[in-house]
């Protein structure tokens, strides 16, 4: 077969791609995030307070970073038992929940805003398991941050989030948090 300059043009544009396609991906697994029915949780359970919180296609502008304030040994489910039966909330007030050894656990449905000060918050919430009470000095555990960071990464892609806008939320309000 004789290989003429047309043919080795297409060759070496295959080529080029496949070293790009490969350079360019990073080889990562899949993040895996563990469904609700798999984490046991419950239905919403006051559906008209959840339907006033519907997005209705307003794009997700930023994350927004909680940490749970209990001990980092707790379930989703006994968080989302303590959201629902003590503050009142329709259902676990997280889109993400983050425990300490890394795992993903999905918590509200994204179709639905979370319980905010503001009605309308544009922000992705994720929550890890934490009392941020750690000798190190880390608010948290290598595991649980690189998973953070992992799913931040997720969300930027999925969301197609632009400005890369992360924030803390505590008891004083959004702060700046800048660890990516």
């Amino acid at each position: 077969m004789i290989i003429t300059p047309a043919i080795f043009r297409q060759i070496l544009k295959l080529s080029v791609c496949v070293v790009l396609f490969w350079t360019c991906s990073e080889n990562r697994d899949p993040l895996h995030i563990i469904f609700r029915n798999a984490w046991n949780a419950r239905d919403p359970v006051y559906p008209l307070q959840m339907e006033s919180k519907r997005r209705h296609n307003i794009p997700f502008t930023g994350i927004c970073i909680h940490y749970s304030g209990f001990s980092c040994d707790m379930d989703p489910r006994s968080l989302q038992d303590y959201q629902i039966l003590r503050l009142g909330y329709p259902d676990i007030n997280y889109h993400y929940i983050i425990d300490k050894r890394g795992h993903i656990y999905q918590g509200r449905d994204t179709l639905f805003f979370c319980e905010t000060l503001h009605k309308t918050d544009p922000y992705i919430h994720l929550c890890c398991i934490s009392d941020m009470k750690f000798s190190s000095g880390s608010w948290l555990p290598k595991k649980q941050k690189n998973s953070l960071k992992e799913m931040i990464r997720y969300l930027y892609d999925l969301y197609n989030i632009h400005g890369k806008s992360i924030f803390f939320y505590d008891s004083t309000g959004y702060e700046d948090l800048d660890f990516m």
